[in-house]
């Protein structure tokens, strides 16, 4: 089992927040739509991890366990 399925402290930023820290390279944006919905619009950079197959795809999505993760769920503009 990946060591993403354990609970991990979520914490909850705005959209200002998210400007200044998800353009650092060193962080990870993540969109967890389906793949399709991903392909059609997405945050340029983000890595796509579709929610529901988060515990079988984030070791390879996600190799670096120390990295910052920042995700979102719903389309941008």
């Amino acid at each position: 089992m990946s060591e993403f399925g354990a609970k991990q402290e979520v914490e909850t930023i705005d959209y200002e927040e998210f400007r200044e820290r998800g353009g650092d390279p060193s962080v990870a944006v993540v969109d967890v739509l389906p793949a399709t919905t991903f392909k059609h619009n997405h945050i340029p950079g983000a890595k796509n991890l579709p929610l529901a197959h988060v515990v079988e795809l984030a070791d390879d999505v996600l190799p670096d366990k120390s990295q910052e993760i920042i995700t979102y769920c719903a389309s941008f503009t």
